[in-house]
């Protein structure tokens, strides 16, 4: 290789479930970049979903095609959690978890648990939901 970062193609790939908007859900796996640090696979994603990239390439398991998906049309993208937590889905660092119920502008709700890897005093779910530059808006 000649060292043309631009050029790598990401080796890390990640099964997800990109649910949009408009309540389609498309399987398939997302590619992470290649990381030089131990990075878990929270903090792999994470980084992936809160880069600066508009679009990301989805090869989509059903056609084996690839789409690409705008972050604007994206409501949850859902990981697949392991039967053992311990084998680097997170990091072993500041997790925190809150739960949560979001209301949305066409009257539907989620609930379920935010998880934030911040210090314990930054744990309160407003401190999680104003950190700049997060996916989550």
């Amino acid at each position: 290789m000649r060292g043309d970062a631009a050029f790598a193609v990401p080796r890390d790939r990640q099964s997800v479930t990109v649910r949009l908007d408009g309540g389609t859900a498309i399987e398939g796996e997302i590619f992470l970049e290649y990381m030089h640090a131990d990075l878990s696979i929270h903090q792999k994603v994470t980084m992936f979903l809160e880069n600066d990239n508009m679009f990301f390439p989805l090869k989509v398991n059903a056609s084996g095609g690839t789409d690409f998906i705008s972050k604007k049309n994206v409501w949850t993208v859902e990981v697949g959690f392991p039967e053992d937590p311990e084998t680097s889905f997170f990091s072993h660092l500041l997790m925190q978890t809150i739960p949560v119920i979001a209301h949305f502008y066409d009257g539907t709700t989620i609930s379920g648990i935010l998880m934030a890897e911040v210090p314990k005093e930054k744990a309160r779910l407003s401190d999680c939901l104003n950190m700049q530059n997060k996916f989550l808006a």
